[in-house]
């Protein structure tokens, strides 16, 4: 079906705010070469880079919804539908779209108008395409494991090398994404993927996971009841550019999780009442068992806090403002329990506002100071011991910094004979020095140097005084060595 064309100045934002949104659940995320992209979802669209034609359909002023898009890898590769002001369905091909694929649309498009709007194109990297209407399907170029999906559940005619038609023996196609690099995903009444192993991409399925887990649905393998859209950028070098939408579940807001590469995963996610009871992070959790009455004053007058490290980057709701902006791997300090397992927390930039528990991990950490706080007090404490001479004992540490909660420093911090921190706590105490840099490290360990702790040190305690001192030096090496060479990330459990 031809569209009429219009030579309308008006902008393309401004004609897109005009459009009518898509409905509930439903959504088209179409990402192309570069920076074109088409995004329609029930609040809007929006779009970057488009096809002259495209521009153009739109700027005609007869469009009412945009309700698919594709982009291929050539600049007049790609495929629109849209539902007209008049009521009917209409499509834009590019003129690069590959010649079978032409055929199969113009085939399905001249059978009745109910085909011509069931018809769904999806264009790829590198020439790959799949198109569906209904159950009839043609493809060309998908991962094998997609292909051999499709074919275990339908009647497959094989037109030549890596080119396919079928037809689904029950059901349709509602939806499909996939990536060069292998990763998949099909819904065709039951959702098949591969998404949560390799090939995919790690980031991928960990996002995939962690959508599934905020499901209403148990059923990870075959989630097909509670997602509504998925899409992955075939474009991308890597494939770990997509977006992942479920269906609304209870009348909350739609929930997603969503990653533009180079930029951080996004995502609104609720988690359901029964995951409320339970950890995101399979290692046992310490957060269960939570002091409440954090923070309070703790020894040498220091404010005691409850603190805990960030799963994710961005908010559980994306336009809470009073939600923390949170930043994966960030250290927070809880400020106060606001009630239903919500904390007021701040982080390093002194930044405050509210997050869920389920978002944070406490588990290596116990309830400490605030390393500013405990950092400055621990050294007017030192400077004051050091002036004054005669040391007769060896400062409590652990006074200042107590935040490790590993089982192996627990058992070494409890022997009276050894140091009452361990590294990990050195690290954290030395945080709130401001400026954590090696000359500023190697200027607080010269201060431990036996030699020189000595000259302070009271001749009957001098011996078993150093000895400690000498063990603190040793830990300021460490902690400089950890500075130069980071160690490697834990493995995801």
């Amino acid at each position: 079906m031809d569209l009429a064309t219009s030579g309308n100045t008006v902008n393309v934002s401004a004609a897109l705010a005009t459009l009518e949104p898509l409905g509930p659940d439903q959504y088209c995320i179409a990402f192309g070469p570069g920076a074109t992209r088409f995004f329609a979802t029930p609040n809007g669209y929006s779009a970057t880079k488009l096809p002259r034609k495209i521009e153009n359909d739109l700027l005609g002023g007869e469009i009412k919804k945009v309700l698919h898009a594709s982009f291929g890898s050539d600049a007049d590769s790609f495929f629109f539908t849209y539902e007209m002001k008049s009521g009917s369905v209409a499509h834009r091909a590019g003129k690069a779209i590959p010649a079978a694929l032409d055929s199969f649309v113009k085939h399905i498009s001249a059978i009745s108008e109910e085909h011509t709007s069931a018809l769904r194109v999806l264009l790829g990297a590198y020439g790959s395409y799949i198109a569906w209407a209904g159950a009839v399907w043609i493809s060309h170029g998908i991962p094998a494991q997609l292909y051999g999906a499709l074919r275990g559940s339908s009647f497959v005619t094989d037109k030549n090398y890596n080119e396919h038609e079928g037809k689904l023996r029950t059901g349709v196609i509602d939806n499909v994404a996939w990536h060069g690099n292998g990763s998949w995903f099909l819904q065709n009444g039951r959702s098949v993927h591969n998404l949560t192993h390799a090939p995919t991409p790690r980031i991928v399925q960990e996002a995939f996971l962690g959508l599934c887990k905020c499901m209403a649905s148990d059923d990870i393998v075959n989630p097909s009841s509670s997602i509504a859209y998925i899409a992955i950028n075939p474009h991308s070098a890597t494939g770990e550019t997509f977006a992942f939408f479920v269906k609304i579940w209870n009348g909350q807001a739609p929930e997603f999780v969503l990653r533009f590469e180079p930029e951080e995963i996004v995502s609104r996610l609720h988690l359901k009442e029964k995951e409320l009871s339970t950890s995101v992070n399979p290692k046992p959790n310490r957060q269960t068992s939570l002091d409440l009455t954090i923070p309070q004053k703790g020894v040498n007058g220091l404010q005691v806090f409850q603190w805990g490290v960030s799963r994710h980057t961005g908010r559980s709701h994306l336009t809470d403002s009073w939600e923390l902006e949170l930043k994966k791997g960030e250290r927070v300090k809880i400020l106060k329990h606001m009630g239903n397992d919500w904390f007021l927390a701040e982080n390093r930039r002194n930044q405050r506002g509210w997050v869920h528990k389920t978002l944070l991990d406490f588990q290596d950490f116990t309830p400490h100071a605030d390393p500013r706080e405990a950092y400055a007090r621990f050294s007017a404490d030192i400077d004051k011991l050091m002036k004054v001479g005669n040391i007769r004992s060896f400062p409590n540490l652990a006074n200042y910094m107590n935040s490790c909660a590993k089982a192996g420093c627990s058992t070494l911090k409890k022997d009276p004979q050894r140091l009452s921190i361990c590294v990990h706590d050195l690290h954290e105490l030395m945080r709130g020095v401001g400026v954590y840099t090696l000359d500023t490290l190697k200027a607080e360990r010269n201060k431990w140097h036996p030699d020189r702790f000595a000259r302070y040190c009271h001749p009957d305690h001098r011996d078993i005084l150093t000895e400690k001192a000498q063990a603190l030096f040793v830990l300021f090496g460490v902690i400089m060595d950890m500075l130069v060479n980071p160690p490697a990330p834990e493995p995801a459990a």
